[in-house]
């Protein structure tokens, strides 16, 4: 099997410029190196067997998959992102499932009602909110949980955090 060098060498500064998933490392040396491409018939071209070396024998000891999930995770935790949230922009960059189910059920044990918590004080003491010796209205009731489902809390924790406050 004779791979070009620059598509060897391309494949690696991809990787380390941008750290993508294995899978759309894939998708982009097929996109930019597939044999009717303009630098496929420059390099000889590539085949799904040749990508799957590149990315077994070549980027092993350089693609480090769990920890960029690990990474990319704590960086959206920091920012007090939601579970699902987390989740989609994941799937979106086409990194593994399991592993990602693996690490966010690890990371999440509680965390996503406290989530719920702090974000329902945001808007408490934003002043938009005033719960003392009234009754909300259903509007408002509705806005609340629009306003938490927008931010990708699921609606059984919004429930738990309601009720605790004695909205529900």
């Amino acid at each position: 099997m004779e791979i070009s060098q620059k598509i060897i060498d391309y494949a690696i500064w991809y990787y380390l410029r941008y750290y993508p998933s294995p899978n759309k490392l894939r998708l982009k040396l097929r996109m930019k190196f597939w044999p009717d491409s303009e630098k496929g018939k420059k390099y000889w071209g590539i085949t799904e067997e040749e990508i799957d070396y590149i990315l077994v024998e070549k980027l092993r000891n350089i693609i480090q998959q769990e920890e960029v999930i690990q990474s990319k995770i704590r960086v959206y935790k920091d920012k007090r992102k939601s579970k699902q949230y987390i989740k989609q922009k994941l799937f979106e960059r086409m990194e593994d499932r399991e592993l990602i189910e693996k690490y966010l059920e690890e990371w999440f044990i509680d965390w996503e009602i406290e989530s719920v918590r702090r974000e329902f004080e945001k808007i408490k003491n934003r002043g938009k909110l005033i719960i003392e010796n009234k009754e909300l209205s259903y509007e408002q009731k509705s806005k609340i949980i629009e306003k938490l489902m927008s931010k990708w809390f699921k609606y059984d924790d919004i429930k738990i955090v309601l009720n605790e406050n004695n909205i529900l």
